[in-house]
């Protein structure tokens, strides 16, 4: 029963609102200026936007905003190669998923915790964000630990051979829970916390990821200067 709720009721859920949520929030402007207006321009809105911290604790933001943005593109394209891998039995792909999941892990995990240690020791920083901010990074730190956790310590890869054919009955469907069911708990929880993220995710300002590039094609240059090249 648990297990079809999970894996089979909740998932229809997540996939539902994650993309329903990005479509009624980018074109009516729900949570902005343009509310209830069905625009493209709603997309402009200033909570679409991450409310930039990045001109506060600047020597702290930069190892960690890369590691956090090349973590998270690295896991992705692995995600999908393992799921692929395992859906079609392809050795070499969940292989790869192996590896390059781990690296692009341990990556993101250094990043998200050193988001979330941002946001409590820099007043600046503490001051603009709202509970928002944390339950997002709350969220992350623990998916991406249960993902490091059955990779690192648990030494478990093997889950995308499940996984893969699960997702592929979910997506066609015709949803089949027989392998997925007797993963390990911490592989479930990896995933029924992700299912969690991606319906919450079209409510939050991650959304911001689906501005690129649109709105990077048609804007105007930004001319960079620094301070002292203006006094001269």
């Amino acid at each position: 029963m648990t297990d079809s709720f999970f894996f089979i009721g909740f998932t229809y859920v997540s996939i539902t609102l994650f993309f329903g949520g990005l479509i009624y929030r980018g074109f009516s402007g729900t949570m902005g200026g343009h509310r209830g207006k069905w625009d493209w321009s709603a997309r402009g809105d200033y909570l679409w936007t991450t409310r930039s911290t990045g001109f506060f604790g600047r020597a702290s933001i930069g190892p960690a905003s890369l590691c956090l943005h090349w973590g998270i593109i690295i896991l992705f394209i692995a995600h999908v190669v393992g799921l692929i891998g395992g859906a079609y039995n392809l050795v070499s792909w969940v292989d790869f998923f192996r590896w390059a999941g781990l690296g692009g892990g341990i990556l993101f995990f250094y990043g998200i915790v050193w988001a979330l240690v941002r946001r409590f020791t820099i007043p600046q920083v503490k001051a603009m964000s709202t509970p928002d901010d944390y339950i997002i990074l709350l969220l992350l730190i623990i998916i991406s630990g249960f993902g490091l956790y059955q990779s690192a310590v648990e030494m478990i890869f093997g889950v995308s051979y499940a996984a893969g054919p699960w997702l592929g009955s979910i997506l066609k469907l015709q949803p089949d829970i027989a392998m997925i069911a007797g993963a390990p708990l911490v592989n479930k929880l990896h995933i029924v916390f992700a299912l969690l993220f991606f319906a919450y995710f079209p409510f939050t300002k991650l959304v911001h990821v689906f501005s690129y590039p649109f709105g990077y094609i048609t804007r105007p240059f930004i001319s960079m200067r620094r301070y002292v090249a203006l006094k001269k």
